[in-house]
């Protein structure tokens, strides 16, 4: 028997399986002339298909946190999203998923579609050292003094192999600007009241990546899913690493990370001092887990049987424990995520058929034989983290 007793749960949510965004409709439609698939939701939105996945989600993540001997009423139930449609959504699923029949609010702070601070990874910085600080940052984090050009470089084959599926050389961009899709004009920008802002080959690699990866996830029928040209799992890891570089550039390089983490890190720092709810869900975005991931020192790391770096519907999952035999509080943290097919799939997630369990490790502090963190040393990093900030 066990000493160790679960006391909160922190739940980090990326939001469900969405349509394309809509800032990028204009250019998925200039960089090929075939027609694309059309989706039945508005762009931006989740899915019916991205909300059944999350109660599935929810469903098994308060049956696994019961088995741990974690249960719960409405009262310890605090349940927060970002003021867009598709993060809204993804908390009501999982609620009905984990909760159904309980009275549990889904609390967010704006009318829907205005973005929450806690969640909005825009500059707030408007000094000229402050961007120059981040793009010094920015050259080490790439080593790389031209910023873009060395990953450029080391995504050629990448981006030849989404030239061909697009038959790039026929789109109205090509005809724009008659040049290769990697020597696309790059650009990149820090602007106060903006999230870091990118143009080229990267940030419209990354648009098509999703929507091809959304595309799979949604079960199209194959001739619509890239148009039929995608066949192997070696095209899938490398378009969808296309995503990957561009959320570890513009989100996970020291200075950036830390600053566009931190009304998140304010606010998970409040939820476990305070300790009003044993189990709180943040539902927001990939570049929320990406920033805060990398601002609170966590190791790098690749997710069995997934491509994507924050995968949608994955979450990041913190643990405190109360150890009555030590008389110690305990951290572990974890992502909990749906493979690359079981979304596909649309597969229940069951005891049977469980999401993925990956372990998260910090980079500079040590876990005792369990695999666990001394609290207090957490949260003296959390403290750190802020007071530096």
């Amino acid at each position: 028997m066990t000493s160790l007793e679960l006391e909160q749960v922190i739940v980090l949510s990326r939001h469900g399986i969405r349509t394309p965004l809509p800032n990028t409709l204009d250019c998925l439609t200039a960089v090929t002339p075939k027609n694309w698939p059309q989706w039945q939701f508005l762009p931006g939105y989740l899915t019916t298909r991205g909300g059944t996945l999350e109660s599935y989600f929810g469903h098994y993540l308060v049956n696994y946190l019961a088995n741990l001997d974690f249960t719960l009423t409405s009262n310890d139930v605090f349940i927060y999203a970002n003021s867009l449609q598709r993060t809204v959504a993804t908390a009501q699923y999982f609620n009905v998923g984990a909760f159904a029949g309980l009275d549990i609010p889904v609390r967010h702070r704006y009318p829907i579609e205005r973005m929450d601070a806690v969640f909005n990874p825009i500059i707030r910085d408007s000094s000229s050292t402050f961007k120059n600080r981040v793009l010094d940052d920015l050259k080490r984090h790439t080593g790389s003094s031209q910023l873009i050009d060395k990953l450029n470089q080391n995504l050629a084959s990448t981006y030849d192999l989404l030239s061909d599926i697009l038959d790039y050389k026929h789109s109205a961009l090509y005809q724009q600007y008659r040049c290769e899709f990697s020597q696309l004009p790059t650009q990149i920008d820090i602007i106060k009241d903006e999230e870091p802002i990118l143009i080229g080959p990267l940030a419209l690699g990354t648009a098509i990546a999703d929507a091809f990866t959304l595309q799979y996830y949604c079960a199209f029928a194959k001739q619509d899913i890239a148009w039929g040209e995608i066949s192997t799992s070696l095209q899938w890891q490398m378009i969808t690493n296309v995503k990957n570089q561009y959320l570890n550039l513009l989100f996970q390089s020291q200075q950036l990370a830390a600053h566009l983490a931190l009304p998140l890190v304010e606010f998970i720092t409040m939820l476990f001092t305070e300790q009003k709810h044993k189990f709180n869900l943040l539902v927001g975005h990939d570049s929320n887990i990406a920033s805060l991931l990398s601002a609170l020192g966590f190791q790098s790391y690749q997710l069995p049987e997934q491509y994507e770096k924050a995968p949608i519907g994955g979450k990041v999952v913190f643990y405190r424990y109360y150890d009555k035999q030590d008389q110690q509080h305990y951290f572990k943290a974890e992502y909990i995520y749906q493979t690359f097919e079981q979304i596909h799939l649309a597969q229940p997630l069951t005891s049977m058929t469980p999401p993925k369990h990956f372990t998260l490790n910090f980079t500079d502090l040590n876990p005792n034989s369990q695999g666990l963190y001394l609290w207090q040393e957490v949260s003296n990093k959390l403290h750190d983290f802020l007071v530096n900030a």
